[in-house]
């Protein structure tokens, strides 16, 4: 993920016009016209999910690639595979528009196009263990967070990056002591598109906003060289899990954030430093397959990025960018069979940045839950519901008052509260349409901001 240029010292007083020319006086005649050809296929594949009971999860599993949408390509994939040879592609789109509220209201769609080459080093190279991992993505359309709203957390999944292509993981992963040891090393990020780095938990990615999906947004925004997906830069990381049910990680990155901006492309393969550093433990409950227990997982880390910058409201430089976190997921009742996946968890983490003269967002949190296959004739299916608040800095505000008293449209910041309630319903192997609302209080920080209310779809398609 990129930071964009942070809202706190921009002027937010004023209205701009969006990326369709849309404000609250034209609303009706267009932003309607826009969302008629949207809306209409959107209600088309909403019914047809509801009229189609999915597959049963044990004949979806016995298929090979059953869970992509192109299949196997006539046993080619098959082939490849066995020559270690995966091949991924995925899509993310976010037709979503702001109804009322923010700074504008308006609709956009923002997406992203990702392509990645898995190499299994055992049956290609003969070496044990090995991955070689090689990407690429592209983002494109227009941010609704960005160009519309004017809040902190993106409303979009899609909305990770600015618009443009760029190269993203090029690393190569060694396992060792009979898988007990991972090492990691190349242009990587700290989270992942697939499976997981730090941080993480499944429920995340039961999400569209930003402020829960991938990881706590509080890490990237109070550490902006901690770069994630799309975006990666030098790295590497550790990872030993000597038992199930423990392990421990940690990682040391390029931390310069401009190795990650849109215009270089990911072609940025400078080694400028300061250097950013995570760590993290964690425990597992037993897994979702066995009959005894309730799976959940429990990890704690902290982070630091090194180097000074200007201390908030002084003439000074200041390190002490660092903070701490905490997120955990717990299944709390399960419905059917424990292979098939269904269950009600609840999920949470937090972030803190105790230096709040460098840290724009020392207090972060998010919770919420997640129901699995909520319907017995849909056991893909989510309903996911959450919670996420972020906390600004109060030397960040009282710079931002001295600035208003040259400047009325500078606002200070207090706090920014997002409410996701989504349906995620998966069609077929491979697709997942997540029609969504989000309530925004305090859009960008900013108490007379009005609250924000965003409706649209959240599509993922793995071909």
């Amino acid at each position: 993920m990129v930071v964009y240029a942070q809202l706190p010292m921009a002027r937010r007083g004023g209205q701009r016009p969006c990326h369709h020319g849309v404000t609250v006086s034209n609303l009706s005649e267009d932003w309607l016209p826009l969302l008629t050809a949207s809306s209409i296929r959107i209600a088309l594949v909403v019914l047809l999910a509801a009229l189609c009971p999915a597959r049963p999860v044990a004949a979806q599993a016995a298929e090979p690639f059953a869970d992509r949408l192109s299949g196997d390509w006539g046993g080619l994939r098959s082939d490849l595979l066995e020559r270690g040879i995966d091949l991924r592609l995925l899509l993310i789109s976010d037709p979503y528009g702001n109804s009322r509220g923010g700074l504008e209201t308006g609709f956009t769609g923002y997406s992203m196009l990702s392509g990645d080459l898995l190499l299994d080093t055992k049956p290609s190279l003969g070496i044990a263990g090995g991955e070689i991992h090689l990407g690429f993505s592209v983002n494109f359309g227009t941010q609704l967070s960005q160009d519309v709203v004017g809040n902190t957390f993106p409303i979009q999944s899609s909305d990770v990056a600015p618009p443009g292509g760029r190269l993203t993981t090029v690393s190569y992963t060694q396992s060792l002591l009979q898988d007990r040891l991972s090492l990691r090393l190349g242009r990587v990020s700290i989270d992942s598109l697939y499976g997981e780095e730090f941080a993480g938990s499944t429920y995340f990615r039961q999400f569209t906003s930003v402020a829960f999906n991938a990881i706590p947004f509080a890490i990237f925004y109070n550490a902006p060289a901690a770069l994630g997906y799309p975006a990666t830069t030098w790295g590497a990381r550790a990872r030993y899990q000597p038992n199930p049910g423990f392990y421990a990680m940690a990682g040391i990155y390029n931390g310069d954030p401009e190795v990650g901006l849109a215009s270089r492309h990911g072609l940025d393969f400078t080694l400028a430093g300061p250097a950013f550093a995570i760590g993290e433990i964690g425990w597992s409950r037993p897994m979702q397959d066995q009959p005894s227990g309730l799976p959940g997982n429990l990890k704690i880390g902290a982070f630091s990025l090194a180097g000074a910058v200007p201390a908030y409201g002084r003439s000074v430089n200041a390190g002490g960018r660092h903070g701490f976190y905490l997120v955990a997921d717990q299944a709390i009742a399960r419905y059917g069979e424990p292979t098939e996946g269904r269950q009600l968890g609840v999920f949470g983490s937090l972030v803190t940045a105790p230096n709040a003269s460098v840290s724009p967002m020392p207090v972060f949190f998010s919770t919420g839950l997640v129901a699995n296959g909520p319907l017995a004739a849909r056991p893909r299916d989510v309903l996911s519901f959450g919670l996420a608040y972020g906390g600004f800095s109060t030397a960040l505000a009282a710079e931002q008052r001295q600035g208003a008293l040259l400047d009325p449209s500078i606002r200070p910041q207090r706090s920014e509260l997002t409410l996701e309630l989504s349906y995620g319903l998966s069609l077929m192997p491979g697709v997942m349409i997540q029609p969504g609302a989000q309530l925004i209080v305090h859009p960008g920080g900013d108490p007379a901001t009005p609250s924000a209310l965003a409706l649209g779809v959240n599509a993922v398609l793995s071909f």
